[in-house]
């Protein structure tokens, strides 16, 4: 029975990806439209990607988790890569972009992983000379996916501090397709927060930082196509960052915008203000507040959102969701305090080993 061609790609796109990786075979037509990105838009599912470290055992599990909090899988040390064994103290998770998620330690362990296909590639480090007039004193790193070259690229960003006590930043770009770094030449021109652990993927080319420029608080953002960082302006009227209460920021991906949180850290019963922007640039104040949530008692920081509801770490190192009804649910997810890494995870036939092969 021969189904029409819309038919077949409305069942396809509803299958595991491991699944249409065998379909791959069955033929010609299904290969290509296998490898069509806007087939794997269309495939695309949302599930949480959860680094964590286990009560017990101390040890590092990485697990994938559906709609209805069950488990899809679990990555821990003895299945992830040896590199992992053996280089991460303290694992990060960044992205993701196009399904592939970077795993980052300090200063030069990287790799990128696609989940949903076990697709993994370590880096190769830089030979491009460091300065040996300062010390590395920590570092960041920002993925995204350049449209113009479809080249996947990694920004690696280290702070280094100079004999005279200044701040500076070494940085380089990793292009997949060519498996090389190069240097940047410009300059960063703000600051990221040396405490950010918030930072985020936008519109898969975009890779978007809290920062600071001067005395003012921006998004920093680096367009991969262009290689070159912008500066957007927080909202004029939030709450000053610091005093007794510590007053402080995330960042996160609210639907099709960029989403700031403002909340104070010290605070028992917290109020979350949401503001949001979909605009990217010096000129203008495009933020409009979303909504204030709260008082919330026993949270202690923003996770970011998941299919429109409010994702946060409790006090005790387990993730709940707060949900337009005003209700807590716990999703079951612990780990140590401060210790948990969430990713909203959509997974892609997207491979970093292939990309990197067509070279």
């Amino acid at each position: 029975m021969n189904f029409p061609e819309d038919i077949i790609v409305e069942i396809l796109s509803r299958l595991p990806v491991k699944s249409l990786l065998r379909f791959k075979c069955v033929r010609k037509s299904w290969y290509y439209l296998l490898k069509n990105p806007i087939f794997n838009l269309k495939h695309q599912k949302s599930y949480l990607l959860v680094s964590r470290r286990d009560y017990i055992s101390n040890g590092r599990v990485i697990s994938l988790f559906g709609n209805e909090n069950t488990i899809i899988e679990t990555f821990d040390d003895q299945n992830l890569s040896t590199f992992l064994n053996g280089m991460f103290g303290h694992i990060r998770l960044i992205g993701p972009c196009n399904g592939i998620v970077c795993l980052y330690g300090f200063y030069d362990d990287i790799a990128l992983w696609n989940p949903a296909i076990q697709d993994f590639k370590v880096l190769s480090r830089s030979q491009i000379p460091r300065r040996l007039d300062v010390v590395i004193r920590g570092g960041d790193i920002g993925v995204g996916f350049d449209p113009i070259t479809c080249d996947f690229k990694v920004i690696q960003i280290l702070f280094c501090m100079s004999n005279d006590h200044n701040l500076i930043y070494q940085v380089k770009i990793y292009s997949l397709r060519t498996g090389l770094w190069k240097k940047y030449e410009d300059i960063v021109p703000a600051n990221i927060m040396y405490y950010n652990v918030w930072s985020m993927v936008y519109k898969n080319e975009t890779f978007c930082w809290w920062a600071q420029d001067g005395n003012v608080e921006v998004i920093l953002s680096f367009d991969m196509g262009k290689e070159s960082f912008q500066m957007t302006p927080l909202p004029c009227d939030i709450e000053v960052l610091g005093g007794e209460h510590r007053t402080t920021r995330a960042i996160s991906l609210y639907k099709e915008s960029i989403a700031l949180i403002v909340y104070r850290l010290k605070e028992v019963d917290k109020i979350f203000d949401i503001w949001v922007t979909k605009e990217l640039g010096e000129n203008g104040d495009s933020w409009t507040k979303l909504s204030s949530i709260g008082r919330l008692s026993q949270v202690e920081r923003p996770s970011g959102f998941w299919n429109g509801e409010f994702m946060l770490e409790s006090c005790s190192g387990e993730l709940v969701l707060y949900d337009p009804s005003k209700e807590m649910k716990n999703l079951g997810i612990h780990g140590k305090r401060e210790r948990v890494e969430v990713l909203v995870y959509l997974e892609s036939l997207f491979s970093v080993n292939a990309l990197s092969l067509r070279m």
